[in-house]
């Protein structure tokens, strides 16, 4: 691949940090690069990174974080971002719940395990359940083109920007098996963000991975419910495919 053509931004400074261009979208049109870039947070982004950002240059920056969270800690932002946008999905942090769990030291690991399991997967169908507004207005802003490059996160970059990066892959027509394989890249990508939360022992692993079964409970209940990703999108977030795909595919 050429330098502007990697999937994963020379960013040291934040973790998660990755590029949605050059996937197969509809009409075997590719999604174009340095356009749509999905990540973590950024509090703590060095000089080089901000300078990075400036040069693509990254006009838009949308926070899915709770209000808690993005104070605590504050995006670093780069002097080319012109608008910002907190769209809060406040029950995206699950960190209270699992420390519940954690706390529980006569709980076996593999209960505690099924119980992660049972948060996680609640999580991924609230998130296409009972954030159909957030979801509407991100699409509003990923649809006006005076707004790209955007950069859309929340605190790792894993669940809500996950969920977010697969409907906009949906909308954009790219195979289910890429969009999948684009959100399991996280497991790479996040490696050493939250080490410190080790001593919430095995389930741990949630926050530091995402399972393919956790994105599938989304799909399975949009499809139930609405027939297809598609209807969803259009009867739902009020996606105008024909337009998204002018926007974002490579002519």
């Amino acid at each position: 691949m050429e330098a502007n053509k990697t999937r994963m931004l020379p960013i040291n400074s934040a973790y998660n940090v990755r590029d949605l261009g050059g996937y197969i979208g509809a009409d075997g049109k590719s999604v174009k690069w340095r356009k749509l870039i999905r990540s973590g947070d950024f509090p703590h982004l060095s000089n080089i990174d901000k300078n990075y950002f400036e040069q693509l240059p990254l006009r838009t920056v949308v926070d899915f974080r709770a209000h808690d969270e993005a104070e605590k800690e504050k995006d670093f932002m780069p002097l080319s971002v012109r608008e910002i946008y907190h769209l809060r999905v406040e029950n995206g942090n699950l960190i209270p719940a699992f420390q519940q769990i954690a706390e529980d030291k006569n709980m076996p690991a593999d209960v505690a395990i099924n119980k992660a399991v049972t948060l996680m997967r609640g999580l991924y169908i609230g998130l296409v359940s009972d954030y159909i507004d957030i979801f509407r207005k991100f699409f509003n802003i990923i649809q006006n083109q005076d707004n790209v490059p955007i950069l859309f996160h929340c605190s790792a970059g894993k669940d809500r920007t996950g969920i977010a990066s697969a409907l906009l892959l949906s909308a954009l027509g790219v195979d289910r098996k890429e969009i999948f394989d684009d959100y399991m890249l996280t497991n790479k990508a996040l490696i050493g963000k939250y080490d410190y939360l080790d001593s919430f022992g095995p389930i741990t692993i949630f926050f530091k991975t995402v399972r393919s079964e956790f994105l599938e409970a989304s799909f399975e209940y949009i499809e139930t419910k609405y027939g297809s990703v598609n209807k969803y999108l259009t009867n739902e977030l009020n996606v105008n495919i024909k337009h998204i795909r002018n926007l974002y595919l490579d002519i």
